[in-house]
């Protein structure tokens, strides 16, 4: 699902296949704990393709635009949107409202010509953006989604296969050495109450801090509604959906909820993609953490909680596994460490954990599964993030 980082080439998380992909976007990526078992004076409207719907997001240099498409001769709907000098990132969103067809984009061009969605371009997002396998309902194209992208000035275009709607979220600004993200927690249940992440909340605050990004978090929300005590980690399922659409379009929105429901039971939490929906209220515009997951009896393990949603907010703003589960793909970035099946995994068992790839990446904070109970114990930790990583969150759309 990832591409090899030589060649770009990893299959996303939500793409082991092009049936997997589709089916781990609407998941995303949950996270797992392995028991031990020239365009500067002219505004986006005059030069861009979108409607006159525009929406400021509080607080940020980013607006959202819905695109005007147009058929073209093959079939196709086209658009077009221009990205002005200060342009700083984007992210391209296509919307279907119907759960049973997929959704995608079918080229994606930059100024120059190329086609960052084509397999033949180089670099090129063919085997990791959403947008171009397709998903459920909605998906996206984010740029930059490692540094060897920008959102270069100019007019971009693209063709897409049958929407209700694509949009645009467009920041522009200087170029970020720091960034600062808002963030909108809830919890829901009756098992803990808001007090009760407040430490994860400040481990998670540290990780990102570490890290050169300063998180603003909101005082949490308490969702008394029973039915969102215990969710599916499905983003269409119409209860998650309902509970996802409450959160902030100019937050990244972390949901604690009391459990998973059904088979999701005992996972960590998952994202709404890679990345989510950013600056619009939707059913992929927030992450999920299981409270449950993380507790012995009522007693919660903040450090890991932290971590944990650290990790989901990384795969909501465009983050990869930097070693997937198998240890045969990895993330797009060159700088990440890659921890590989054919020499690591020391029992054979065809899954990576982090004690095995102990400095091959293992305390990553986007290590695909958390250290056991024995290495927490003993103080490791997953904190740390790439330079090429730090790029990607600190140029997100939603950052400032």
């Amino acid at each position: 699902m990832f591409n090899q980082k030589g060649n770009l080439k990893y299959p996303s998380l939500f793409l082991i296949c092009f049936f997997i992909s589709t089916a781990l976007f609407l998941n995303s990526c949950g996270r797992f704990m392995l028991k031990d078992d020239g365009v500067e004076n002219k505004s986006i409207e005059e030069l861009s393709g979108v409607s006159s719907a525009r929406t400021n997001l509080d607080g940020l240099k980013t607006e959202i635009f819905e695109i005007t498409q147009t058929v073209g001769s093959d079939g196709f709907l086209a658009g077009f949107f221009v990205v002005p000098e200060d342009g700083v990132s984007f992210l391209l969103s296509i919307f279907l409202d119907n759960n049973n067809n997929n959704i995608k984009f079918y080229s994606l061009t930059d100024p120059d010509g190329t086609d960052i969605l084509s397999a033949s371009s180089t670099p090129n997002l063919y085997n990791e953006a959403s947008g171009r396998l397709g998903n459920s309902s909605y998906a996206n194209v984010l740029v930059p989604q490692s540094p060897s992208f920008s959102a270069k000035a100019g007019t971009w275009t693209f063709k897409a296969y049958t929407n209700d709607q694509v949009s645009i979220a467009l920041r522009t600004g200087s170029t970020p050495s720091a960034a600062t993200i808002l963030i909108q927690p809830y919890i829901t249940g009756t098992t803990w109450s808001a007090g009760d992440i407040s430490a994860a909340l400040s481990v998670m605050s540290g990780i990102y801090s570490a890290n050169g990004i300063t998180l603003t978090i909101n005082d949490t929300i308490t969702i008394s509604d029973t039915q969102y005590a215990a969710v599916s980690g499905t983003f269409t399922d119409p209860t998650t959906s309902a509970l996802v659409t409450q959160g902030s379009t100019a937050a990244v929105n972390l949901f604690f909820i009391e459990d998973y429901s059904g088979s999701w039971s005992g996972i960590l939490g998952n994202a709404a993609g890679i990345p989510g929906s950013m600056g619009i209220a939707n059913s992929w515009n927030g992450v999920l953490n299981s409270l449950s997951a993380h507790a012995s009896g009522t007693t919660l393990d903040s450090q890991l909680l932290g971590e944990t949603a650290a990790h989901e907010m990384g795969h909501q703003l465009g983050l990869f596994h930097t070693t997937e589960t198998g240890g045969t793909v990895f993330d797009i970035l060159n700088d990440t460490a890659e921890c590989l099946n054919s020499n690591k995994d020391f029992d054979r068992n065809g899954k990576m954990s982090a004690e095995e790839c102990e400095g091959y990446g293992g305390d990553n904070l986007m290590f695909w599964t958390a250290w056991n109970t024995s290495s927490r114990s003993a103080g490791k930790k997953q904190e740390t993030l790439s330079s090429h990583q730090q790029h990607v969150l600190k140029h997100s759309p939603i950052a400032k």
